[in-house]
């Protein structure tokens, strides 16, 4: 983890040497380790398990594509025909108005028929005998220009007549289109139904599939964790630790040399089966980083084998009272806990979210009573939503100095010392300290122990520098019970 010299000051040149002596011996052990053909293997089945998942992903991909363009065309037809059908009525309503126009018109054709006593073809004769009854040149005159009129009325109207049947017409096949294209749409309608049922059927079903070779993967992934325990119970050698116990790794972007990856199949046959990884940072420059490096190392770690777990690098804002510092620790709980949603969540084979909380967590000024109220707001928020445990990452003289609450030991605790070669119960040069951690005499119950960051990280596939090393203080079974097997 990204320490300051508050831990490093307590090595000295002998804990430097035993340390350097024991890991030398180590790397040469696990490096002459025979080849596993159980765990190459299932991690060929991990292989064939990921093309299988990639191609369901494929088809899937491609079905939720077919089904979100069917439910577009869907919406857009459905539009087009309430249009239509919009459409027809306003014809409708046109044709009904021009219908009693014409009945109106013809009306006062008739009007005028009885009227004149005319016909179309008696027009002319009765003029002339309309005409030659007049008693005198001006009766003749006037009934000559009444029926001028009447006649040219009559007219204006018949014409207004012919043109109110051609419009008739006219909307009469605009209604036969327009019932044309909304019985098709309809037609169509009724196709995308299918079609959209079908593909929701397809896309329900592929997704069943994924959900399966999840499945299967969680349970190769689970054969090659066992495999690599209980080969290192057959294989003394690749326990490298410090009292043969369970050996584990921490990283962070800092393992990230040059933007390289990490080749975390090589850092399990290395002996590691465990990892935290650094998830979420509370410093600004740090917290896209730590995100960014842990959505490719999580995957890629937990696929090796590895038991994986991520870590939140705390930072207590500055001026808190007790009380708000509580509320603060709960706050910056969700930071890990979200993001740990995101890349899956605390299923099998996930160990759970840890505090990193040591001198730079620490404003200037803060006393016990803030670090210790902010670190149990944290731990409780994280209980509260994962229904686990929180594991408190920190160092000895941190842990007597502010950690100093009893609910706390509640949590595991995972011990920084780099000056014991064995158990890091006491520092040499202090001798026994106790903490809320403490069992008898110096004795800590602590589940995780990082004692050292000097790692040869070639050895455990970091591209470039060291690497932390840890181990886990019980046994197989304990640690398979905390990643939730």
């Amino acid at each position: 983890m990204e320490r300051v010299g508050h831990i490093k000051k307590f090595k000295i040149a002998i804990s430097f040497l035993a340390i350097f002596a024991m890991l030398q011996s180590s790397s040469v052990m696990a490096l002459t380790l025979p080849k596993d053909a159980e765990i190459d293997a299932i991690r060929a089945e991990i292989s064939q398990s990921k093309k299988e998942l990639a191609q369901a992903q494929e088809v899937l991909k491609q079905t939720t594509e077919e089904l979100n363009a069917a439910i577009a065309e869907d919406r857009k037809i459905r539009a087009e025909l309430e249009q239509a059908q919009r459409e027809r009525d306003q014809i409708i309503a046109e044709i009904n108005a021009l219908t009693a126009e014409i009945e109106k018109t013809q009306s006062q054709i008739d009007d005028l028929v009885r009227a004149t006593f005319i016909d179309g073809s008696q027009q002319e004769l009765y003029l002339v005998e309309a005409i030659l009854s007049s008693k005198d040149s001006n009766e003749a005159l006037a009934t000559f220009a009444s029926l001028q009129a009447l006649l040219a009325n009559s007219t204006k109207v018949i014409k207004k007549l012919n043109e109110d049947k051609a419009q008739l017409e006219i909307k009469e096949k605009e209604l036969e289109a327009r019932e044309i294209e909304i019985s098709e749409k309809k037609k169509r309608s009724a196709e995308l139904v299918v079609q959209l049922t079908q593909t929701k059927e397809k896309a329900a079903q592929e997704a069943e599939k994924i959900k399966k070779i999840v499945a299967q993967q969680e349970a190769i992934l689970k054969k090659l964790v066992l495999a690599g325990l209980s080969r290192n119970k057959a294989n003394v050698s690749a326990r490298v630790g410090p009292g043969d116990r369970i050996l584990g790794t921490d990283i962070s972007r800092w393992q990230h040399g040059g933007n390289k990856l990490i080749d975390f199949v090589k850092m399990y046959d290395a002996g590691a089966r465990f990892i935290f990884i650094k998830g979420t940072d509370s410093h600004p420059l740090g917290a896209e980083p730590a995100k960014y490096w842990s959505r490719i190392d999580f995957p890629a770690a937990r696929e090796a084998g590895l038991l994986t777990g991520i870590y939140h690098a705390a930072l207590i804002p500055s001026g808190l009272s007790p009380d708000a510092a509580f509320g603060a620790g709960q706050q910056q709980a969700d930071l890990p806990i979200d993001h740990l949603n995101s890349l899956g969540g605390l299923v099998p084979g996930v160990l759970p979210i840890v505090l990193d909380i040591e001198s730079f967590s620490r404003p200037s000024g803060a006393g016990a009573a803030v670090v210790t109220n902010f670190s149990l707001g944290f731990v409780s928020r994280v209980k509260e939503r994962t229904g686990k445990n929180a594991i408190i990452y920190s160092n000895l003289n941190f842990i007597k100095s502010y950690l100093i609450s009893n609910d706390l030991a509640n949590n595991p605790l995972w011990i920084a010392n780099y000056t014991e070669t064995s158990n890091p119960s006491v520092v040499p040069s202090r001798g026994c300290v106790r903490t809320i951690w403490s069992i008898s005499n110096c004795d800590k119950a602590w589940s995780f122990w990082q004692y050292t960051d000097r790692g040869d990280g070639q050895r455990y596939g970091i591209p470039r520098g060291s690497i932390d090393l840890n181990v886990y203080a019980y046994g197989t079974s304990d640690l398979l019970a905390m990643a939730g097997y």
